[in-house]
């Protein structure tokens, strides 16, 4: 078993081989948002609701990195990448830069590396130049011993539905085949849609949760994403920016890996 193999397996529970995992990496983009204000306060609170690993920004890595160094602590996956689209595109117009290499991952004690890998963008040479990124950085993760987790997304100007599953499978698709080794993607609405994008992709799939939602809502999609052969999910916002993280961390652990 390959390196970058053996540390994708430990961001799974062994009894369900499946994977809940928190994402703080919005911050990343938006800076100081609500419940995500102080960073090491909010990264306390997720680490202690034992998440199988947390996806944070290269610079509150190096700056909490003594939160995870111990056993037991959840796993670090780095956000490597700056997509500027949707609400971050700068100007009116959509860009997609590396933000972190590999190599310094692997240095800073990322246990996986997260970039993304968006379709829809106005402008083909950005579609042209994200597809390179990606296929570069899986070349650069696999040399270095990293998974490389690629989040497959409808978020380009010109999608013009980001649930679209015969979309979202075919993007996910692409990003196995450029190399990731599991794929982040955004839940079609259905059980059937997603299974659609599963059994389209040789590579384990995780759902990513989006804005918050009630907690009605976040249980049925989650439900929805696991029947529908999801091996996890890589939730935000819809675990840290509430009240009580560690109660909807605790119902999104049961759903995902039962009892």
């Amino acid at each position: 078993m390959s390196g970058a193999g053996l540390r994708l397996g430990r961001l799974f529970r062994r009894e369900s081989r499946r994977s809940f995992m928190v994402a703080f990496d919005r911050t990343l983009l938006e800076g100081p948002a609500p419940f995500g204000v102080d960073a090491r306060a909010t990264l306390e609170r997720i680490v202690a609701a034992g998440p199988e690993a947390v996806l944070v920004g290269p610079g509150l890595l190096k700056r909490c990195g003594d939160l995870f160094a111990h056993r037991g602590a959840p796993a670090v996956v780095l956000r490597i990448d700056y997509p500027m689209v949707a609400e971050f595109s700068q100007g009116g117009r959509e860009y997609h830069r590396m933000v972190c290499d590999p190599e310094h991952a692997a240095r800073l004690g990322a246990d996986a590396a997260v970039m993304c890998l968006v379709e829809g963008y106005a402008d083909a040479d950005n579609y042209a130049l994200n597809v390179t990124a990606v296929a570069e950085a899986a070349r650069r993760c696999a040399d270095a011993g990293l998974p490389l987790i690629v989040e497959s997304v409808l978020w380009g100007s010109t999608s013009p539905d980001q649930k679209d599953a015969t979309r979202l499978a075919a993007i996910s698709r692409i990003a196995v085949e450029l190399g990731a080794d599991a794929i982040k993607t955004q839940y079609p609405g259905t059980a059937e849609g997603m299974r659609a994008i599963v059994e389209a992709c040789p590579a384990p799939v995780m759902v990513l949760g989006g804005a918050a939602a009630d907690a009605a809502a976040v249980e049925r999609f989650t439900q929805g994403a696991i029947a529908g052969g999801a091996v996890g999910v890589i939730y935000g916002r819809n675990v840290w920016q509430r009240e009580d993280v560690a109660g909807m961390a605790a119902t999104l652990k049961r759903l995902v890996h039962g009892g």
